[in-house]
Formats: structure tokens, sequence, C-alpha cells
């Protein structure tokens, strides 16, 4: 059961790998459609409806920052690929995957917990990540993620009673048709990104380190954290599924920017992402048992 309620995300994301195999498209064009309109009318609709108390908001960071310690210093004693792993491990498709996912798994409530998440991960992603990596951090590129606007506009308006179900019928209607249209186009974006990776070799030690860091011992290091900090039952589901996602695709321009190589994370993108429709189901099947 669990397996065919995965099974539909993962199969828009094959028609948009073959699509982008088959046809020309500009990438560019459909990454800031899903970036700039779909992920944002996602983070809108869902945090309008379900805004975050602070504790939430307080346990995901705070959950979140560990987990980021914790897996730099496992990235050390790989030293030339420290940069990679540390990447692979923290950089999780928690939106364009993971709002699907937790859409089929568990409803509208975990997906309003899978944005927070993913918002959170994004914006501590952009500021630790250059940090332990021993790069610049710009909080300028910071402030240029849409989410950080979007999130606080909804939040406001959930304050002041003000919900988007009440906007003239006109505007509701546009909100809810792209809303709809929202996770589709997420999916198939994923599947054409995956379409235009390149792979130049294959490093298999490496590969595999990747994959297991990814799809088992970071969410692995998730629950245990749910588990010793008691985490509110349907927060820490979704905090360790979020968790198990594979590697993002925009890993792949980072790990590009610091090694000028994005063969290795470019490989484990498309891997993490192929077995995780394997994995995902074993985690939620653990998750239900567990917590």
């Amino acid at each position: 059961m669990i397996l065919f309620n995965i099974l539909p995300p993962f199969v828009i994301i094959l028609i948009g790998f073959l699509f982008g195999k088959i046809f020309p498209f500009d990438i560019k064009i459909l990454s800031k459609i899903s970036l700039w309109i779909m992920a944002n009318t996602l983070t809108f609709t869902f945090i309008n409806d379900y805004p975050p108390s602070l504790s939430q908001l307080k346990t995901y960071g705070s959950g979140i920052i560990i987990l980021f310690i914790i897996f730099y210093f496992i990235s050390l004693p790989f030293k030339e690929n420290k940069s990679l792993l540390f990447t692979n491990s923290v950089y999780i498709n928690t939106g364009y995957l993971g709002y699907p996912i937790l859409l089929s798994v568990w409803g509208e409530k975990a997906l309003s917990y899978g944005v927070i998440y993913s918002v959170i991960n994004m914006i501590l992603g952009s500021i630790f990540v250059p940090m332990f990596l021993d790069k610049k951090i710009s909080l300028k590129n910071t402030f240029k993620l849409p989410y950080i606007y979007v999130i606080i506009l909804a939040y406001i308006l959930s304050l002041l009673g003000i919900n988007y179900r009440n906007f003239p019928k006109p505007i509701l209607e546009t909100i809810l048709l792209l809303k709809n249209a929202a996770i589709p186009v997420l999916l198939l974006f994923v599947g054409l990104s995956l379409s235009k990776i390149t792979i130049k070799k294959i490093n298999h030690k490496l590969l595999l380190s990747t994959t297991l860091i990814r799809l088992f011992i970071y969410p692995f290091f998730a629950l245990i954290y749910v588990i010793i900090f008691h985490m509110e039952k349907n927060l820490g589901k979704v905090f360790i599924l979020e968790s198990a996602m594979p590697t993002a695709i925009n890993s792949v321009i980072l790990i590009d920017a610091l090694t000028g190589d994005s063969s290795d994370i470019s490989l484990t993108v498309a891997i993490t992402t192929l077995f995780s429709a394997f994995t995902i189901p074993v985690w939620v099947f653990l998750i239900e048992k567990i917590i």
C-alpha cells in the first residue's frame, strides 16, 4: 500500500526524464517557474493554512543545525571529497520531491510541516554550508531566496486572521489552480533536470558512500534526534521522512562552483533519486512502527 502511494510521483519524474531525453528545452526557464511560482505557491498556501508555532520552528531549526554539525565532522575524514560528502548530506530534495511524497503518504497537514522543514533547511544551508566549507558567507544571496518573503507574508496574514481562501473569487481560483498544478510541475522539473545530468566517470567507492549517507545514515540520525528530544509525533514523522529524501538537484551547481567538477555529485543525485523510490517506502514503514 505504501509503495502504491509513493509510486505516482516517481512515474511523473520518469515521464519528465524521458521527455527531457527526447525533446530539447530550456531548463533555466522551468527552474524559475518551479522556484518562483510553483514552490512559492505551495509555501504561501500551506503556511497561511497551517501557520507554524515558534516551538515548531525552534524544534526543526535545532534539529537541522545539529545534523549539519554531525555530518560536517563525518565528512572531514574524506579530505579531498569533504565538500561533496557534506553537500550531499545536507542538500536534500525536501521540496520538489519531499512535498508530493508527504502529501501522498500523510496528507496536507504533513505537507505543511514539510514546507517548514524545507524552508528552514534551505535558509540554514545557505548560511552554514559555505561557512563549514571555508567559503565566504553571502547573506545577500540568502535574502534572494523568495521563500523567506513568502513565508513571512503568509505568516503575517495568518496572524491577522486573513486567509487566502477568503480572497475575491478570481484571485482565489488563480491561487488554487497554481496550487493544484504545482506538485506535477515540480516532479516534471526533477525528471527534466535529471535528463540534463552528464556523467563522465564513476567513483564506485565514493558513490556508495554518498548514497548510504543520504538515504540511510542521515535519516537514521534524524530518527535518533526525534526520539531523544521527544519530538511531537507528526512533526517527528515529517522530520525523519524529509531527511530521507535524495540529494537535491541544486547540489550540482554548488559542487561545480567549489571544485569545478560536478560529475560525482551529478551521479549521486541520479542514483539517490532512483533508489529513493525503494528506500522511502522502507522509511515510511519504519517511521509508522517506531514513532
